[in-house]
């Protein structure tokens, strides 16, 4: 069967990387005695699936990843199993059953929801920030990206569904930002308050938390 998990990266693992927090959730697997399902050739590896990575430094409340047993077993079962394995700031929010589908998680992505607290080097004011935001949301927003071809000139604005200031005390804000989430790619929110600190002409700090990644369950079927 494929059970599809739903999972915090909360701050006390914010700086673990993507590739260590893969290789925490097998440990945790091959701890709680789960009937996994591995690949074949000369070097099996469990058949565990990640929808997406997570900029390191950041924090999530749904981050998913796939996971195919070769026994049945209830999602509730599993969580009773995985969940003690696991270390301080991994949490498991929900697990459901896709054995139906052969699609990748990844496939069925559609965008992400963050809260981003910026801190200035010196107060821009409220206005300020409201006027900067603004004027993103209504023009391009270019910048320099790595890509096959080399660093390039990339609008992020298509990739940019709101952008929203929540607050404003003296040299900090909080932002609502909703972006792009696929299997193409998606919006950096540390690359957009970049973007916004220039423009605001200070620099700057920021922490960012990923709060819903938006999955289309439908679109597994």
């Amino acid at each position: 069967m494929r059970l599809a998990v739903v999972f915090t990266k909360e701050a006390p693992v914010r700086f673990v990387s993507h590739l260590d927090v893969q290789r925490l959730f097998q440990r945790a697997f091959r701890r709680a005695k789960l009937p996994l399902a591995y690949s074949q050739g000369f070097n099996p590896h469990p058949l565990v699936a990640f929808a997406t990575a997570l900029s390191v430094g950041s924090t999530s409340c749904g981050e998913y990843l796939d996971v195919t047993l070769t026994e049945d077993m209830a999602p509730e079962e599993f969580i009773e199993r995985v969940g003690p394995e696991l270390p301080e700031g991994v949490r498991i929010v929900e697990a459901f059953d896709i054995s139906y589908s052969r699609k990748s998680l990844t496939s069925a992505m559609r965008s992400a929801k963050y809260s981003a607290r910026a801190e200035f080097d010196k107060a821009p004011g409220e206005d300020a920030i409201r006027n900067a935001v603004s004027e993103l949301l209504s023009s391009e927003i270019v910048v320099m990206k790595r890509t096959k071809g080399g660093i390039k000139p990339v609008d992020i604005r298509p990739m940019l569904i709101s952008f929203e200031l929540v607050k404003a005390e003296a040299d900090t804000a909080v932002f609502a930002i909703c972006g792009v989430l696929s299997a193409e790619g998606g919006l950096n929110p540390d690359t957009l308050l970049n973007v916004l600190f220039e423009k605001l002409g200070v620099t700057g700090t920021t922490d960012v938390s990923r709060l819903e990644t938006v999955l289309d369950r439908e679109a597994l079927a």
